[in-house]
């Protein structure tokens, strides 16, 4: 009977350290460097908010910033303006607001079944407003792009708050 006891009991503590290990997964980073002249850290960690956006957070330094690339099929020409924001609410109901540092015009490319305008967009954020993110994933996104509005629920909030975890430590 003890020989089972201390059995059951190692397998208990094997579980345990296992689930531990498992939730404790390391950030995975698309690059984390630190300048060999500044000594400066610069990271960068990439997600989908919808199926067809790609974003990532970014750290340089002390300075936190998004990026944004989008494609659409056919020859777009709208422009994403300064200030144009990127919406997402959270789901604690509070909504944070990011906004594009510059404006952004498309580059098009002819492919063999037409055209694919592309956008690439860099948006300002803050250790504020990734914080929250962290603590809250993001259930729903927003985005401007001159008089076309992109607007999808959220399915991989999770990721998004965890790459919001990662960037900020």
């Amino acid at each position: 009977m003890k020989k089972t006891t201390q059995i059951l009991g190692l397998g208990i503590l094997f579980l345990f350290a296992t689930t531990l290990s498992l939730s404790a997964q390391k950030c995975k980073y698309d690059y984390n460097k630190k300048d060999p002249i500044t000594d400066e850290v610069t990271k960068k960690i990439t997600f989908k908010p919808v199926y067809y956006i790609q974003m990532s957070f970014n750290k340089i330094g002390e300075t936190y910033f998004s990026e944004m690339l989008l494609a659409y099929t056919g020859n777009i020409r709208d422009i994403i303006q300064k200030g144009d924001p990127i919406v997402f609410k959270l789901s604690n109901g509070e909504v944070v607001t990011i906004n594009s540092q510059d404006e952004f015009v498309p580059s098009v490319q002819v492919t063999q079944t037409g055209f694919i305008s592309r956008y690439k967009a860099t948006y300002d954020i803050d250790a504020a407003t990734l914080q929250k993110i962290a603590e809250n994933p993001p259930t729903f996104f927003r985005m401007n792009i001159g008089s076309k509005v992109e607007e999808k629920e959220i399915k991989n909030g999770k990721k998004i708050s965890e790459a919001a975890r990662c960037i900020l430590q």
